[in-house]
């Protein structure tokens, strides 16, 4: 539905349309309308209106994150996916809270390309809650080098590539692909391998590992697996590995 039509309903209509829940419906409100309308609210000095559009923006920013299940599922995944759910609402909230107070750009892009910032937020709190999760566990050492386990290094160099890769929005799909594109070579090199199941090292001699075939230290390996992440999280904007 078109904007301008949106613009000159009455509240009773819009709330009508608002209800709509298909997308492939008539009258259905894209969600890009549905930010543009909340942040309308600061001049129509509307509280009812704004929490009913409130309400909406914040059913379909569930509606994409991980389900929180009943008591059967892991204990684990359910605190992985709350914490996620968690911390993309709290990130819109603050966007939200802050043009509301003065306006700027902080909610510009959820309003140009909802399901695209949506993608960036929810795979930046899937990465924050998986690493903090992996705080709370003993690391897997090799009791040689006291370097990570290869099964702790796989992990981490895995990250959330191939989910981002995965992701239902097509745009941020294409966003990644050209993060990855774009990288060094033997960055580019070390993150393609990676996403073919390759190890960074093994010490079976039969298994071929991303060490034997750049034919450089497991060291360097890690470390252009770890620039090629950083520069993929600075190109799409969703932070640092220490945020």
């Amino acid at each position: 539905m078109a904007l301008q039509s949106l613009l000159a309903m009455s509240r009773d209509d819009l709330q009508k349309v608002i209800a709509i829940r298909d997308p492939s419906a008539a009258g259905y409100v894209p969600s890009e309308c549905l930010v543009h309308l909340i942040r309308r609210t600061r001049i129509d000095n509307s509280e009812s209106q704004f929490d009913r559009l409130y309400r909406e923006i914040m059913r379909r920013i569930d509606a994409v994150m991980p389900r929180v299940q009943g008591e059967r599922m892991d204990k684990a995944e359910n605190i992985h996916a709350a914490g996620a759910r968690d911390r993309v609402r709290d990130a819109f909230n603050e966007r939200l809270a802050s043009d509301r107070n003065e306006p700027g750009p902080g909610l510009d892009y959820f309003e140009v390309m909802f399901a695209d910032a949506i993608a960036a937020l929810r795979a930046s709190a899937l990465r924050k809650t998986g690493r903090e999760a992996r705080r709370t566990e003993p690391i897997e050492r090799n009791p040689e080098t006291n370097e990570p386990s290869l099964a702790v290094e796989r992990a981490v160099g895995s990250l959330d590539i191939e989910e981002m890769l995965l992701s239902d929005d097509p745009i941020y799909r294409s966003r990644v692909a050209a993060a990855i594109d774009a990288l060094p070579d033997k960055q580019r090199r070390v993150i393609e391998m990676i996403r073919q199941g390759m190890q960074l090292d093994s010490s079976d001699d039969a298994v071929l590992s991303i060490r034997k075939v750049l034919d450089v230290a497991e060291k360097t390996v890690r470390n252009r697996r770890d620039a090629a992440i950083e520069s993929i999280r600075k190109t799409l904007e969703i932070g640092s590995a220490d945020d």
